[in-house]
């Protein structure tokens, strides 16, 4: 069966005698039907928890480790504007960098979310993706971050997507 004919129900005979309209049934039929098998295998699904893997043996060419990896969504929309390039970056530069020296990745993007009062908002956002040691010192510099944040930039939260083990080597 040709695409064309999935597209174009018309009842016209073909050279077989077969019309179009019962082609397409019969490929909507075969669709709806496998879509239900589909579905009906994601329903079964067991929940997964995830583990923190065990770092691979280092070897003289590499350095392994298991870190965390943590991202943070940062929207742009204030009152009275949004958030600037510069502004962004000045936060970087102050009040991320120092927390995490070793390194950070910042990634545009655009969200929306519902806010405290149901209404769903559109906006501009920075995605933060910072991988360190699971350390307390390094969890508190992260608070710290969206405390500051929220503060500077009249924010009524920052999504928070936390603790995903990320095996890393260099």
């Amino acid at each position: 069966m040709a695409v064309s004919d999935l597209v174009s129900p018309a009842a016209v005979p073909n050279s077989t005698g077969f019309s179009l309209k019962r082609s397409f049934r019969k490929g909507l039929g075969t669709l709806f039907i496998t879509s239900l098998l589909f579905t009906g295998s994601v329903g079964a699904l067991r929940e997964v928890y995830a583990q923190t893997p065990e770092a691979p043996a280092a070897t003289s060419s590499t350095r392994a480790a298991t870190l965390i990896q943590d991202e943070l969504y940062f929207g742009r929309s204030r009152p009275g504007g949004e958030v600037s390039e510069e502004d962004f970056r000045t936060f970087l530069r102050t009040v991320v960098t120092p927390r995490f020296p070793d390194g950070l990745t910042v990634v545009d993007a655009i969200g929306q979310f519902r806010n405290s009062k149901g209404v769903t908002i559109r906006e501009k956002t920075k995605i933060l993706i910072l991988i360190y040691p699971n350390t307390q010192q390094k969890r508190q510099a992260i608070q710290e971050i969206i405390s500051r944040y929220k503060f500077r930039f009249q924010q009524e939260s920052v999504l928070r997507v936390t603790d995903k083990p990320a095996r890393v080597s260099f």
